[in-house]
């Protein structure tokens, strides 16, 4: 469903091995129309790519696991602005259904323009002398 509602396909199997140590999961993608779905791995896809389909894999685990508190440490790195809003928008919506767990976003930057919504809380950390007085800040209505 994830992948979908972003235009691309995807799909997560178990990777049987000959012994249990070595069983894994394998995501495969196809980011392009017309293209059979790949392993995701370092060389096939872009950064971007891997990013997006890395992303969208934890979301969806989400629903299936419980833990007090959620958090993601720069998941735009290697995005271009359409999937990091994208994938800003996927993350929103899933972790503003009811009774989820808070969830923490780290990240040096955000795009502007993204839809927030009153139950997000935004807390930017800033430093330096460029830095808007606090007075000035807008309200958030």
């Amino acid at each position: 469903t994830y992948f979908r509602n972003i235009a691309i396909s995807g799909s997560v199997s178990l990777a049987e091995r000959e012994t249990f140590e070595e069983y894994g999961i394998q995501i495969k993608v196809q980011f392009r129309e017309g293209n059979v779905p790949q392993v995701l791995d370092g060389f096939t896809q872009s950064g971007g790519e891997r990013s997006v389909s890395t992303m969208l894999y934890l979301i969806s685990l989400q629903d299936y696991t419980k833990c007090p508190f959620r958090l993601v440490d720069e998941i735009n790195q290697g995005m271009d602005p359409t999937n990091e809003k994208l994938i800003f928008e996927e993350i929103s919506r899933s972790a503003c259904k009811p009774n989820q767990p808070q969830l923490f976003l780290v990240t040096p930057k955000l795009l502007p323009n993204l839809q927030l919504t009153p139950e997000m809380t935004v807390c930017c950390v800033m430093n330096g002398h460029y830095m808007l007085p606090q007075d000035d800040w807008p309200k958030f209505a």
